[in-house]
């Protein structure tokens, strides 16, 4: 059987998928964002420590599973690389999405979904909101004419 290659719809999918997870929880894994934000939030005199804590523990956990995964050496590396690329997306997509609820956005909406896209690509807000003609300052986003 020939090895079926990831279309472009296979990865919107996915990611669609993975932002559904991320926002709701996966039962028995990880608690929908509410939850995970408030539990930070309950623990931290304001948001901007609750966010920073968030944001150390998740880290941590990215690199724990970079960890655990390479135990296995070279013989698991098909499966180990993959699965932790898989683990390390999801939760950096979960710290994204905490720290947006976390600054009041909606994650239901399609501008904060897609900013989430643009930050776990790695994309430059700035140069994001560039692109479609927004200035981003101090004072307010402006739409430029």
């Amino acid at each position: 059987m020939a090895d079926k290659k990831l279309t472009v719809e296979d990865f919107t999918n996915l990611l669609y998928s993975m932002y559904d997870k991320t926002k709701n929880g996966i039962e028995h894994v990880s608690p929908p964002i509410e939850q995970l934000a408030q539990d930070y939030l309950n623990k931290h005199s304001d948001k901007n420590s609750a966010i920073k804590a968030m944001l150390k523990a998740q880290i941590a956990k990215c690199t724990t599973s970079g960890i655990i995964t390479g135990f296995g050496g070279l013989v698991t590396l098909p499966v180990a690389i993959p699965a932790n690329i898989g683990s390390v997306l999801y939760v950096q997509m979960r710290m994204i999405a905490c720290t947006a609820y976390m600054a009041g956005y909606d994650l239901n909406s399609d501008q904060v979904q897609t900013f989430v896209f643009a930050c776990l690509a790695g994309v430059s807000i700035n140069e994001f909101l560039k692109s479609f003609s927004i200035q981003f300052g101090p004072e307010s986003v402006k739409f430029k004419s």
